[in-house]
């Protein structure tokens, strides 16, 4: 075989190689791609079956919690009745306590009133000697101020009178 030939020849077995390897390259490529792809679809029928389950729990969670929560309303219901019922009971109660504190505050203060009026008309009648007595002292201070004055004057009228200005 002549040289031209076989250059040829390897050329185009070098070109077929190249090809081939390029071919088993794209394959093992694709390989990997499909187990990659077979793994994530047997991890994702895993998943699908779990959320399912997830799912199905959640529906009776659901149905469960629906079911309480009926029941919860009505006793919550009979609560809130018993509640307002007992406050309104506390609360008539309480007046009651009230009124009765209240009722008894005014019953001391109008007794408090009434001793104290009394107590005060027995100060008020038993100061009544001293204001006598005081006015009495004034009536005689002053009697005894007008006499003084009276003496004073009749000294001055008599000096007027006499013309006696100056002499003893």
């Amino acid at each position: 075989m002549d040289a031209a030939a076989r250059t040829r020849l390897e050329t185009e077995l070098a070109e077929l190689n190249a090809r081939h390897n390029a071919l088993v390259q794209d394959e093992q490529v694709k390989l990997a791609r499909s187990q990659t792809l077979e793994r994530y679809i047997e991890k994702g029928k895993t998943w699908v079956d779990s959320l399912q389950n997830q799912a199905a729990t959640q529906m009776v969670l659901i149905n469960k919690l629906r079911t309480d929560t009926k029941q919860r309303v009505v006793l919550y219901d009979a609560l809130t009745t018993s509640l307002k019922t007992a406050q309104q009971q506390d609360v008539a109660h309480r007046i009651n306590e009230i009124g009765v504190k209240t009722d008894q505050e005014a019953q001391a203060a109008m007794a408090a009133i009434g001793t104290a009026t009394n107590q005060r008309m027995a100060d008020m009648m038993e100061a009544h000697e001293e204001h006598m007595v005081f006015a009495r002292k004034v009536l005689e201070q002053k009697a005894k101020a007008d006499e003084r004055f009276a003496r004073r004057s009749a000294a001055i009228v008599e000096k007027h009178d006499k013309n006696r200005y100056g002499q003893e």
